[in-house]
């Protein structure tokens, strides 16, 4: 299977430009892409206990993101995604007048994105717009498992398939490894630990996360909600995923 990918990609990718860049040769280009991720990946969890619902999509994967007159690289890498039941919540920190048209175009081309706006900027690591976002979905009572990430953040198109698989029912949350710009673009083996690890990383149960709650407006805040999870769940109810499947930018 790998040498087809393979050698289908390849052909695909030497195609004239005039070719490669039209939309079948690209969607096909990135479907080849994602069988070749989830081979390489199968293996992590032979046995996923939630193999059927995975399938049948019958998860609702939440994403919250602050934005701030930034490229929507996290849109784009959730759309990408082999698992389709998702949503993403953007909340912009103040008025989103000066959002480029390229960036309001790619959020308002999929229904799974909803965009909010707050009326004035908390200019506090987007932990404001994080927090509205968390009773955004305590009222509304959606999703099944939730992620707290930035947007410009990227998730490998595996992610959310991969990310739940490692879940059981006595699981709260998982994490992955990640790429992270703040350690010059390297491979960072992530553990439960501050400065080792980013809430992108980090798939929980959305009761947990809920419970949990987003409480510091501090530096620290990201960490802080990390810490809350372990003391609603233990860390003997967080399993880590043996792969990297987040890009922190």
């Amino acid at each position: 299977m790998r040498l087809l990918t393979e050698l289908a990609y390849r052909l695909l990718s030497s195609l004239p430009p005039w070719l490669r860049d039209h939309s079948p040769i690209i969607e096909l280009r990135n479907k080849l892409r994602h069988w070749e991720i989830l081979r390489r990946t199968r293996d992590l969890i032979p046995a996923p206990v939630y193999k059927d619902s995975i399938r049948n999509g019958d998860f609702k994967i939440v994403f919250i993101s602050p934005i701030y007159k930034s490229f929507p690289l996290l849109a784009l890498s959730l759309i990408e995604q082999t698992y389709k039941n998702w949503e993403l919540l953007f909340v912009h920190d103040g008025p989103a007048d000066d959002l480029d048209e390229i960036a309001k175009a790619i959020i308002a081309r999929d229904d799974r994105i909803s965009f909010i706006e707050t009326a004035e900027r908390a200019n506090d690591w987007g932990h404001t717009p994080r927090q509205i976002a968390f009773e955004e979905i305590r009222e509304r009572g959606i999703g099944d498992f939730l992620v707290v990430t930035n947007s410009d953040n990227y998730h490998v198109p595996g992610y959310i398939e991969k990310m739940l698989e490692h879940f059981d029912d006595d699981t709260h949350a998982v994490y992955c490894d990640m790429i992270h710009d703040y350690y010059s673009w390297r491979n960072l083996e992530t553990r439960l630990e501050y400065s080792f690890i980013d809430c992108g990383c980090v798939m929980a149960r959305s009761e947990t996360a809920l419970k949990a709650g987003w409480n510091d407006n501090t530096y620290e805040g990201d960490w802080k909600y990390i810490a809350d999870l372990i003391d609603v769940c233990g860390t003997q109810a967080i399993r880590k995923v043996g792969a990297t499947l987040f890009v922190h930018s």
